[in-house]
């Protein structure tokens, strides 16, 4: 599991399990599972109500950006946090939203690097996306998600997906295995590029070099004779069927932020898959936008090295 090493907000010091206490893991992830129904029936009810126009709908940053936000995913978030903070005062919280508000997310370039990497306190800490893929929410897409990650000991240890409109719930606990619905699932079994299907979002930036770079590193994959393309427009989705085996992997450069991946770290790992950085080096989580590739071992291994092949674009 990757260790995290920095903070978005300040954390008190508490007493925390030892990774080792599966029980109190175990008891994170109930109470995350349970939060997260809260949360999707309020983005179900949300969702069937849109053709009524209520939907409030804004951009985060300028007033041309694609990347959205809507009163949902703000009272989606407060209900989480509300909710675990009544169970767990002396936990700490990373939420898309509040971090948004308080100007704590790396903005400029959707590379991975120029984010610091996540530096976290000594306290239990939950990192939370109350809906992503809200540009699918915005026009009534049905893979959006609730995910929500637990870091112990500075460690990714619990992660929750919840998909409230198709109702499919995938969890996992550092040490016990992942779950689709309450059943075991795991990773594909592609060998490589040329069995697997892949799945990759662009994100929100729209700057020419870096679109240049995603679209040729897509064209790469192509010309590695890949079995499928794919792009949803959820972090946190395709993390979750990539730990169900119905996407072989998932590679993106430049994710809005931590609570992107959190939950599904946890989740594709205990599925049987690896977490890394889309030329494959090792995973880190990063304070403001990201990067990821995960799948099972040998498939991430042969995408990374064709992404390796694309040249960067000049700066």
């Amino acid at each position: 599991m990757p260790r995290v090493v920095a903070t978005l907000f300040a954390a008190p010091t508490v007493l925390q399990p030892a990774m080792s206490d599966l029980a109190t893991l175990k008891e994170y992830q109930a109470a995350a599972e349970e939060v997260a129904r809260l949360a999707g029936k309020l983005i179900r009810d949300a969702h069937e109500a849109r053709a009524t126009g209520g939907l409030q709908i804004q951009s985060k940053g300028s007033a041309t950006s694609v990347d959205l936000v809507t009163a949902t995913d703000q009272a989606a978030e407060k209900l989480i946090i509300d909710t675990i903070r009544a169970r767990y005062p002396d936990h700490a919280f990373i939420g898309e939203e509040s971090a948004f508000a308080q100007g704590s997310a790396a903005p400029g370039s959707a590379s991975a690097s120029a984010s610091p990497p996540l530096a976290l306190g000594d306290a239990p800490t939950w990192i939370i996306d109350p809906l992503d893929g809200t540009t699918n929410f915005v026009h009534g897409y049905p893979l959006v998600t609730v995910s929500i990650g637990v870091a112990v000991a500075k460690e990714l240890a619990v992660g929750v997906i919840y998909n409230p409109l198709m109702d499919e719930l995938c969890s996992a606990v550092r040490g016990g295995g992942a779950t689709l619905n309450g059943r075991p699932c795991a990773v594909g079994a592609a060998s490589g590029v040329g069995d697997a299907l892949i799945v990759n979002n662009v994100g929100a930036s729209r700057k020419p070099g870096f679109n240049q770079l995603c679209t040729d590193r897509l064209l790469a994959l192509l010309d590695a004779n890949v079995r499928g393309l794919r792009n949803s427009g959820s972090a946190a989705q395709n993390m979750m069927h990539v730990a169900c085996g119905r996407l072989d992997a998932y590679f993106e450069d430049g994710f809005g932020g931590p609570w992107d991946v959190a939950a599904g770290a946890v989740i594709v790992q205990e599925a049987g898959g690896v977490v890394r950085m889309v030329k494959g080096e090792p995973f880190e989580l990063r304070a403001g936008k990201g990067q990821v590739l995960c799948g099972n071992a040998a498939v991430v291994d042969d995408i990374a090295k064709v992404i390796r092949e694309v040249p960067e674009p000049a700066t």
